[in-house]
């Protein structure tokens, strides 16, 4: 086994692990000068560098184990209400993704162990606008507000393709029936991990949604995972994770 994780699924959640690492592993890191300026031009609040850079160790370490780490991208069609009315929506839907693609890399993802199961980093993000007229709409849907996750997969994993692959090939599976994800860009992330970070969290670091309310970690714990369930309609829905 590699990395921090032990045992078998609990009913503690595995959330509570994953950022019990993060906050020991962000404590221990030193910034870089360059890191430094960042923030104070930023005015990042330290205790959340101290966070994103225990994400960015926790990334570094499964990659080092033989992990694959993705850049996931989700821009949505434009949702109804207030801000955290939207960004829940959004994050629910990153469940359904994560919840869909748990079982196509883990015949028995309930029992697995967790070491087995992929990880995905859910980071709130908000669209710089750009003056050109003839910008892309998704610019300006849900006032730019938008979703990246990075997505860890183990070695161990049962797809016998790419993970960007396999995303593009199940295109219209992930998007979804009602389409709240307009498209869904999936890239391998090779280097430079630190930045990758920084990138998927900077709406965070500059205080422009909170950290409370901008971070989704999966998976949780394995109560969590439900079996498919019928809409309304009757019509099979995809696994999904209960709240």
């Amino acid at each position: 086994m590699c990395g921090h994780f032990r045992g078998k699924w609990s009913s503690t959640s595995n959330y509570n692990q994953y950022q019990s690492e993060i906050d020991q592993t962000g404590q221990s890191i030193k910034y870089s000068p360059g890191v430094n300026e960042y923030d104070r031009i930023c005015r990042v609040d330290p205790t959340t560098r101290q966070l994103v850079d225990g994400y960015a160790q926790l990334v570094i370490d499964r990659v080092d184990c033989g992990w694959t780490c993705h850049l996931m991208t989700f821009p949505f069609s434009q949702l109804p209400g207030p801000r955290g009315a939207v960004i829940q929506a959004m994050k629910d839907e990153l469940h359904r993704v994560y919840s869909t693609f748990v079982t196509r890399t883990n015949r028995k993802p309930r029992t697995a162990s967790p070491d087995e199961l992929p990880i995905l980093i859910g980071t709130a993000d908000l669209q710089v606008y750009k003056r050109d007229p003839t910008s892309s709409p998704l610019v300006v849907c849900n006032g730019g507000l938008h979703f990246h996750g990075l997505l860890l997969v183990p070695p161990t994993s049962r797809l016998e393709i790419p993970v960007e692959d396999h995303f593009r090939d199940n295109q219209d599976m992930y998007l979804g029936k009602r389409r709240l994800i307009r498209e869904l860009d999936v890239r391998p992330v090779t280097e430079t991990h630190e930045r990758v970070v920084d990138y998927a969290f900077k709406t965070i670091l500059r205080g422009r949604v909170s950290y409370d309310d901008g971070i989704l970690l999966l998976p949780r714990a394995h109560d969590e995972l439900a079996p498919a369930r019928k809409s309304e309609t009757g019509s099979l829905m995809d696994p999904v994770f209960t709240r």
